[in-house]
């Protein structure tokens, strides 16, 4: 049977209509059901029969329509990745990892920005439960969880990504220690001297920011520091480069003299906005402010100084979500988790010891 349509007005490309299973089994001198047990059920096809029918497949350069195979079965063979923001190079890596992993289960991802708005995030898990999608790993923008318990309501499994505090009874969770995170980096601040610090944050609705700037606190007082004294919290918008250049004006605020010794920032992001922002105002980094980040981005060894930062292994954390979302789609048994990474503080150029 010719796949060829009708010919085009003169001129025009010419047009042709995908190969179907009836072509491929005529092709292959075997029923249509035949086929579609070799694409999906292999394992019932004598050898023989098989090699025929892929060798057909391969011939006709057949593409196999996912589309009516989603129609069939209720649910597509696609994921969805919903990030707080696709402009960070943290996830990235992290996206990296759940690809690769939903690579190996032969499942695609779709990439979902939330772009930290609630009303993106809404609509983005109205989106996934509407194209059937098998399941999401979402990074929530903030504590509540209702999109998510909307989505298991809707049948629609997810793994929540970077937020420790998901109940077992709900779901599945991958999170690194934040609160370790910002220990380690109080800590290390302390350890140089400095006995005055900001802590440069997004919306600090956000569990992660919180449990950081606890960390930062715990280390201070571990220190025989009062943390309400010693410490500044100052909030920006969103946790991104362009904040963290505007918030030079905050965390300078009241003068040379109140001007912080060093600032621990949220993320990296943040951090290497600050840093532009300080050097076009003449303050060098970290002779005159010593410079903390969080992520450990790819950008973070490579401005001058290096930024000293606290390293998340993004792509296990993508890996390790995919990996409890697939054990979810595909085994019965399957229990809920909840997975916790141990952050590593990287010390490089932009921090130094207190200069009095």
């Amino acid at each position: 049977m010719s796949t060829t349509a009708p010919s085009p007005p003169e001129g025009g490309p010419a047009q042709t209509r995908p190969v179907g299973i009836t072509e491929v089994a005529k092709h292959a001198g075997v029923s249509p059901g035949t086929v579609s047990n070799v694409l999906n059920r292999p394992e019932r096809v004598a050898e023989a029969t098989r090699l025929k029918v892929e060798a057909a497949i391969a011939e006709l350069d057949y593409v196999r329509n996912s589309s009516g195979s989603s129609l069939r079965s209720g649910r597509s063979a696609s994921v969805g990745l919903l990030v707080l923001d696709v402009t960070n190079p943290f996830f990235t890596e992290v996206a990296r990892g759940v690809e690769d992993e939903a690579a190996a289960s032969g499942l695609s991802v779709v990439l979902l920005n939330s772009a930290e708005s609630r009303e993106r995030q809404h609509g983005n898990a109205r989106l996934l439960a509407e194209q059937r999608a098998a399941g999401a790993v979402v990074m929530p923008v903030d504590d509540d969880l209702s999109d998510l318990l909307w989505l298991s309501r809707q049948g629609t499994p997810w793994v929540a990504l970077d937020r420790g505090d998901v109940a077992e009874t709900v779901g599945c969770s991958v999170t690194v220690d934040n609160h370790a995170g910002g220990l380690a980096a109080g800590r290390h601040l302390v350890g140089l001297g400095h006995e005055r610090a900001t802590f440069l944050t997004g919306p600090f609705g956000i569990e992660q920011v919180r449990r950081r700037h606890q960390g930062l606190r715990d280390a201070f007082t571990e220190a025989g520091l009062d943390p309400d004294a010693c410490l500044r919290l100052v909030e920006s918008p969103m946790l991104n480069a362009e904040q963290g250049e505007r918030a030079v004006d905050a965390v300078l605020a009241g003068g040379p003299r109140q001007r912080p010794a060093a600032v621990f920032c949220a993320n990296d992001q943040l951090a290497l906005g600050l840093m532009k922002g300080l050097g076009q105002r003449g303050l060098r980094v970290p002779d005159d402010i010593s410079v903390v980040g969080y992520d450990n981005v790819d950008f973070a060894d490579l401005v001058h100084p290096g930024l000293t930062t606290v390293a998340q292994p993004k792509y296990e954390l993508g890996r390790a979500a995919m990996r409890l979302l697939a054990s979810e789609l595909n085994d019965p048994g399957h229990r809920h988790e909840q997975l916790r990474f141990t952050p590593e503080l990287l010390v490089r150029g932009s921090t130094s010891a207190r200069r009095a």
